[in-house]
């Protein structure tokens, strides 16, 4: 059993409106996300909202045809994986798998164009490693920098640019998820770091096509642009947002 972990619980204090709901060719960004997920396998979709979005966004789903679970997320990212996850696992109790056959994958929204045989990819490595990350190898000249100087040239042998999705094999996700507490100061920043923490593998997935992350203003033309070019142009959303 694959489940993916939907996280689309951002403020938008960055971008000054909640990205989530930018129109990718007719659809909310965090619905491309999860439809990404479906087509990589995923036999169920968490998706993780703040409590003022939960309605819309199971609006919005239903309107595409799309049966998703939703929870609301907590006060720090991991904190809403947290709820993910949580979801995640009576979802697999409900079905009866069995942990050491199932994955979860936590994905950011914000990735709306990730590939679906990437996706397949993590959860299969998942289930083998006990955990998994997509991501690319740094291609460049890394500097470390202090007050504006650099400082050192980092070798970039080795480093890896982390990406979502993120997966983890059920049977070790309470250990990361749900044994481990964490200030709102000391939060991981990403799943893997969760993982790495308690001794869990992360084998590292190469990304095979282009996997952004929507996180500047500078962004949304380039995400509108190339939703267009990979989706066309589908109805039924764009006039009731403006974002």
């Amino acid at each position: 059993m694959w489940v993916a972990i939907v996280v689309a619980a951002g403020e938008g204090r960055r971008m000054g409106f909640k990205k989530q709901f930018l129109d990718l060719a007719g659809r909310p960004m965090w619905l491309r996300s999860a439809e990404a997920m479906i087509g990589g396998g995923a036999d169920e979709i968490v998706v993780v909202a703040s409590s003022a979005d939960v309605e819309r966004m199971r609006g919005e789903a239903q309107e595409a045809g799309r049966d998703l679970h939703f929870v609301e997320g907590g006060e720090t990212r991991h904190a809403s994986v947290v709820s993910g996850v949580k979801r995640a696992l009576e979802l697999m109790a409900s079905r009866g798998a069995s942990p050491r056959q199932t994955a979860f994958a936590i994905h950011d929204a914000a990735r709306p164009f990730v590939a679906e045989e990437d996706v397949r990819r993590v959860f299969e490595a998942a289930l083998q490693a006990g955990g998994a990350v997509l991501g690319s190898p740094c291609r460049d000249t890394v500097k470390r920098v202090d007050g504006g100087w650099v400082r050192e040239t980092v070798p970039r042998d080795g480093l890896f640019l982390a990406e979502t999705p993120q997966a983890i094999r059920a049977d070790l996700a309470p250990k990361v998820y749900l044994e481990r507490r964490y200030s709102a100061d000391e939060s991981p920043t990403d799943d893997s770091g969760a993982m790495e923490a308690v001794g869990v593998p992360v084998f590292a997935v190469a990304s095979t096509a282009f996997n952004g992350k929507v996180t500047t203003p500078a962004d949304l033309d380039y995400a509108r642009w190339l939703a267009r070019e990979r989706w066309g142009r589908a109805e039924g959303y764009a006039h009731r947002t403006r974002v």
